[in-house]
């Protein structure tokens, strides 16, 4: 066990711990909020944001390891998850409570009832995941993409939103008093507003969900051609991720050159960097372990921060 824990490269803890995720949340609600021209986002909201993702990959690498024993041994971090199990499900609880005590007490309304609604969505997302299949799952993808996404655009589109969000308030007060069929309705007035708040208009919310997918996407089918026995097989995979990845980068750029304004340049030629960082990899991913895939398809997501800076 412990020449085991000796030989864990440096390089590849961010990933066991599952801190790569938050980290990139982090910096692409900076880059969002820079490229909106929001000048305050709330502190508690650069808190709530990398804590309630680290706890969503926990609880989603140990639900993998509980369903499906083989992980366990074949993936590094579903084994250091499932070790650390009991640790892992301590430290989850302890931070999802300072991260509802600060939704509830500390951050606005409408990040509140927002919030509530990415959890339903990571609700259904863990539903989809019970469903396994040996296929790639590329809508369980992209609505994972899409949900990362929405919690990166709540602390700038829903924050100013009290008007379009229906009250979480507005929903127990309903089922204290008017009864559950009108809390149903108002819980559902707040999905679908919090929904349009965060996704219609914002093409940087949708642009970053597919470049999260396509992070999700490209690990999935590495892990697969490398599995394959059929060199058409890993063939077909790799030419299915660069069709995608090209696809993005071409309307990163196409939205970058055509339609937004000179804050949000900026935030498109960020997707643009990391969609084709992502091809890069895609490219040499023969030459590389899968442990290493892994973590240069998170710094993928992490280094357009500098290209956003420069610009």
């Amino acid at each position: 066990m412990m020449m085991e824990k000796r030989s864990t490269p440096l390089w590849l803890l961010p990933n066991l711990l599952s801190i790569d995720a938050p980290l990139v949340a982090v910096a692409w609600l900076w880059m969002y909020a820079q490229a909106s021209r929001i000048v305050y986002v709330e502190w508690a909201s650069w808190l709530v944001l990398p804590a309630a993702v680290w706890c969503v990959y926990v609880v989603d690498r140990l639900l993998d390891g509980w369903r499906h024993p083989e992980l366990r041994v074949s993936s590094p971090r579903h084994r250091f998850h499932w070790r650390f199990r009991w640790g892992l499900l301590v430290a989850v609880l302890v931070t999802s409570v300072v991260c509802v005590y600060h939704a509830f007490f500390v951050l606005p309304r409408g990040i509140l009832s927002a919030g509530i609604v990415a959890m339903v969505a990571c609700g259904f997302y863990f539903v989809m995941a019970f469903f396994r299949t040996k296929e790639v799952p590329y809508l369980k993808n992209f609505a994972a993409g899409m949900i990362f996404a929405m919690g990166v655009g709540i602390p700038i589109n829903a924050v100013y939103s009290n008007v379009l969000v229906t009250d979480f308030n507005e929903v127990v007060y309903a089922f204290f008093n008017t009864g559950m069929v009108n809390a149903l309705w108002n819980f559902g007035l707040m999905f679908l507003s919090t929904l349009y708040v965060v996704f219609v208009g914002s093409l940087e919310v949708w642009v970053f969900g597919l470049l999260c997918m396509m992070n999700i996407t490209a690990i999935d089918l590495w892990e697969k051609a490398q599995d394959a026995e059929s060199e058409e097989l890993a063939y077909r995979s790799e030419s299915t991720l660069t069709l995608g990845l090209v696809s993005l980068a071409g309307g990163a750029l196409f939205f970058a050159g055509m339609v937004a304004d000179e804050y949000a340049k900026s935030f498109f030629y960020a997707a643009m960097v990391g969609a084709a960082l992502l091809q890069v990899v895609n490219h040499f991913r023969e030459r590389l372990s899968m442990n290493a895939l892994r973590v240069l398809a998170d710094v993928s997501l992490l280094a357009p921060v500098l290209v956003f800076w420069a610009l």
